[in-house]
């Protein structure tokens, strides 16, 4: 069995969401932790994994209950082809354990990059991290990214 239907398969089996064809980020995630579903990355040594890696940028420190900006990129580290056949479905970025935004890209139509704008209500050190899902190769999470909230 390729790689390709191995991870159809196993995501079908979890129960997965699936949306217009195709299944969401959170869902998935949620899924991996209950059914050991395969979750990608960070991989920056392949040429594979750097185009599937997702790409955090954040500040490194954040006031309480303040707004502030974060970046999520697949493509960062060598461009991910954009295609009819082969792109990137969905970022999300998850602070700590939770999902706080998403984005949903279609074919050629989008750049899989987004910034969202979130907050963190409590001091302390919080870890953020993107996951990407390509259409072909699946689930990526990236380097964890450190705030620390004051």
């Amino acid at each position: 069995m390729d790689r390709r239907n191995f991870i159809k398969k196993t995501l079908l089996g979890t129960g997965a969401l699936v949306v217009g064809g195709a299944p969401a980020v959170s869902q998935i995630v949620k899924a991996s932790e209950k059914r050991n579903v395969p979750v990608f990355g960070p991989d920056l040594k392949t040429a594979g994994g750097r185009k599937h890696t997702p790409f955090v940028k954040a500040p490194k420190r954040v006031k309480a209950g303040e707004w502030f900006d974060v970046f999520v990129e697949v493509g960062h580290y060598k461009p991910h082809p954009n295609t009819m056949t082969h792109w990137i479905e969905s970022v999300a970025l998850y602070i700590d354990k939770f999902e706080v935004a998403s984005a949903r890209f279609r074919a050629t139509q989008g750049a899989p990059r987004a910034t969202f704008t979130v907050k963190v209500d409590k001091p302390g050190k919080v870890t953020l991290r993107g996951f990407g899902y390509c259409n072909i190769h699946g689930l990526w999470v990236s380097l964890p990214v450190e705030v620390e909230v004051v």
